[in-house]
């Protein structure tokens, strides 16, 4: 009897380990949604593997990003739930995109929108915050504004990605921007409004996005009214046009206004940077930039954004 139980415990075991086994192997259960904790938050619905602070730092800083962006672009503030998946690993996180979305390109952090959700999808790391704050932006926008312009949606969520302590103000962006500028690029908005899906962006082009963003939301008050206004008719009626008829109306040398205005930018950080370096102010400007005399105040439809490797720093 006891050389029996021995037997049967020992088939049990190996019953046992089978099935661990079993459901490690399964594409199902290895790249499902992390689903075991949900935080609520607004419209925000964050679900993860493990546990999140409910006052979490960063969760604090998603719900004030909503409040700014429904204040400074004067959107009412919807509250179509915003579905977060926060995987724990790039691991599980890729594993999960190879198997579910096969098509999607590597990327730490996906917004996608279906006829019925907005979801985001991403990976806890160093980079989670500009991830997150860049894609739920999409999520913010896409709740409040139908058919919004691929131009203008990245070139928000390139200017809120950043830490709310830099008011949008993109770094990598403008570094970026400033080697344009040294070889004699020009932006051209009615090139960028021709760009319809998110793939056809290259980084040039994030980069003209997000500054087109922040100078129509810093350089006047007239500018920061014709952007409000603009959202407004999109929510209300549809289409209302390209946005740039409607800068051309208001400033037509708006290109050449931009290049001066990034070069002063430019001129003013690397005064900053220099100052910080070497303990004394010293002027110089980027080579090759003109620098302007004044100074600028500071669905079954489905769409996916991605967010890219490079972050704001």
């Amino acid at each position: 009897m006891l050389e029996m139980l021995r037997s049967l415990s020992g088939v049990w075991a190996l019953c046992c380990v089978a099935s661990a086994v079993g459901c490690t192997a399964d594409p199902a259960a290895r790249t499902a949604l992390p689903d075991r904790f949900v935080l609520a938050r607004h419209q925000l619905l964050i679900h993860s593997d493990f546990p999140l602070p409910e006052h979490h730092r960063l969760v604090e800083e998603l719900c004030v990003q909503r409040a700014d962006m429904s204040h400074r672009l004067g959107l009412p503030a919807s509250d179509e739930p915003i579905h977060v998946y926060v995987f724990e690993t790039a691991e599980r996180f890729e594993e999960f995109l190879r198997y579910r979305h096969p098509d999607f390109p590597r990327r730490r952090a996906f917004f996608v929108e279906t006829d019925n959700r907005l979801i985001v999808y991403a990976q806890w790391g160093d980079k989670v915050g500009d991830d997150l704050r860049h894609e739920v932006a999409h999520a913010y926008l896409h709740s409040a504004v139908p058919h919004i312009p691929l131009w203008l949606d990245e070139g928000l969520a390139e200017y809120y990605e950043c830490h709310p302590a830099r008011r949008g103000l993109n770094h990598v962006q403008l570094e970026r921007l400033a080697e344009l500028l040294r070889s004699g690029w020009q932006p051209d908005l009615v090139r960028l409004e021709a760009l319809i899906p998110p793939q056809q962006m290259n980084r040039d082009q994030y980069a003209e996005a997000w500054a087109w963003v922040y100078f129509l939301l810093h350089s006047e008050p007239a500018h920061l009214d014709l952007v409000r206004r603009y959202l407004t008719d999109l929510r209300e009626g549809g289409n209302r046009g390209p946005l740039s008829a409607r800068i051309k109306q208001a400033c037509p040398d708006a290109e050449a206004v931009l290049v001066r205005f990034l070069a002063d930018l430019i001129d003013e950080l690397t005064v900053k940077k220099s100052t910080s370096l070497r303990g004394k102010p010293e002027r110089h400007r980027c080579p090759g930039i003109e620098c302007c005399p004044g100074r600028f105040t500071a669905s079954s439809r489905s769409l996916a954004f991605g967010r890219r490797r490079n972050s704001c720093s």
